[in-house]
């Protein structure tokens, strides 16, 4: 069986694999996976694989995607999007010549992502682990070759967020959608301290968020896009797996 479905803000791709698994009455002894993760705060179409079809996994794990995107000028967080500890501050800047970030290049993997990598233990481990771990400097960060095929500056029907109070608001509007198992696992107690400090200082100041249309190779992770842009990703909407 093969399912598309809608990952909403705030769980995780195996958190929507156990629902589906429910929702379709998937037995527990049937081979059930997906095709393409999201990260907790993005959104957008997965597609799930069960029994027989698990064997075409690679196949849809390979296709082209199309995301939109927001972008928070002017932040850096260890995570590269609003789940993340806050880093740097930087000259706000948008970015306009978008010819810049299209074509074929190494993309390095964020610090907080699932690929596995040797550091001083025997074992692999995700990056994620040394991250926690204060071992970047340990470990050889991976790239991966991808493309980005199109890419266009758009409008969102809602608005982004004006100032630091409204964008405060929406940051820990979406993390709080996290479970509470999650928000432990994920420091959002500390993420949400970090950003009242930085941003509730001064309420009224205006903040940049610009978005985008992207049309990418698989793989391509859209919040290290973000932080080479000079920002952070405050939305990731996967708008369609390309067939």
């Amino acid at each position: 069986m093969i399912i598309k479905t809608y990952k909403p803000i705030g769980i995780t791709p195996l958190e929507l694999q156990n629902i589906m698994r429910e929702k379709f009455k998937i037995e527990k002894n049937i081979k059930m996976g997906f095709a393409g993760r999201l990260d907790p705060m993005a959104h957008g179409e997965m597609i799930f694989l069960t029994g027989e079809d698990c064997k075409i996994q690679d196949t849809y794990c390979g296709k082209d995607k199309i995301y939109e995107f927001s972008i928070i000028y002017g932040f850096k967080t260890d995570t590269y999007d609003i789940l993340g500890l806050l880093k740097d501050i930087i000259p706000v800047k948008e970015k306009t010549n978008l010819d810049t970030y299209k074509g074929n290049f190494n993309q390095p993997y964020p610090p907080f992502s699932s690929i596995l990598v040797k550091g001083d233990l025997k074992k692999k481990q995700p990056l994620w682990f040394w991250a926690k771990q204060n071992k970047l400097d340990k470990v050889e960060i991976p790239k991966k070759n991808i493309n980005i095929y199109e890419m266009e500056k758009i409008s969102v029907e809602n608005g982004n967020p004006r100032n630091n109070r409204e964008l405060f608001e929406l940051i820990v509007s979406r993390i709080y959608k996290l479970t509470q198992e999650n928000r432990i696992k994920f420091r959002v107690d500390k993420i949400v301290k970090e950003w009242k400090n930085q941003l509730l200082k001064k309420p009224s100041e205006k903040v940049l968020v610009k978005s985008y249309r992207v049309k990418v190779s698989s793989g391509t992770y859209i919040r290290s896009l973000c932080d080479r842009m000079g920002g952070i990703a405050y939305d990731i909407n996967r708008i369609r797996i390309i067939e």
